[in-house]
């Protein structure tokens, strides 16, 4: 179910796009109703109280996408998820940068505990990148959603966006490697620690 899930959100412009040509909307908020019914009752019982604040936002606004496509039975509706998405996201990470640990931070240290702190500075601009990342992307998604066609909300939310991710993601990769010639173990270290070779024992990290 989890991978399901996954896949469904990874490939909702597609699938959307694919589903309005095929099916009116009523028809998909109930398949996307019961996936999500599903999906929670495979899981309710492993969540906690953290788990389920976690998740009342996303939920809620999936909830109402969905209320708003049935009442009025229209496909617009399902174009506004990706907006809301990186909303979400531009909220978490900025109230990160507010109140600290940055959220890259936060999540680096649950693989690299023994991080040293002089990293926190980069982790922090990094998030704040991030943000822009979102903003950017919200506003592209928002407007598409209200003024463009399906054709192109497909093409930049299930297509150009996921590759903008996908370069900043490398490019940052690469970054890092080169500035901090740091190495702990991940699947691509053997080919960049040829690259970048690691600072001298007892040099800056």
């Amino acid at each position: 179910m989890r991978v399901l899930v996954a896949v469904v959100g990874l490939g909702y412009p597609l699938l959307v796009y694919a589903g309005l040509l095929v099916f009116e909307p009523r028809v998909l908020v109930a398949i996307a109703g019961g996936l999500l019914l599903a999906r929670g009752a495979s899981g309710w019982r492993a969540w906690n109280r953290r788990d389920v604040r976690r998740v009342m936002m996303p939920v809620s606004l999936v909830a109402a996408v969905l209320a708003v496509a049935a009442i009025l039975n229209d496909g617009r509706a399902f174009l506004f998820v990706p907006a809301l998405v990186n909303g979400a996201l531009l909220i978490g990470f900025g109230r990160s940068l507010v109140r600290g640990p940055s959220m890259i931070e936060t999540y680096a240290r649950l693989r690299h505990p023994e991080m040293p702190a002089s990293r926190a500075p980069y982790l922090r601009t990094l998030t704040g990148m991030w943000c822009v990342v979102f903003a950017v992307n919200l506003t592209i998604s928002l407007l598409l959603a209200l003024y463009g066609t399906l054709e192109a909300w497909t093409l930049y939310n299930g297509i150009l966006a996921y590759a903008l991710i996908g370069s900043l993601l490398a490019a940052e990769r690469v970054y890092r490697y080169w500035r901090f010639r740091g190495y702990h173990g991940d699947l691509l270290d053997p080919l960049f620690r040829r690259v970048f070779p690691p600072p001298a024992a007892g040099g800056p990290r």
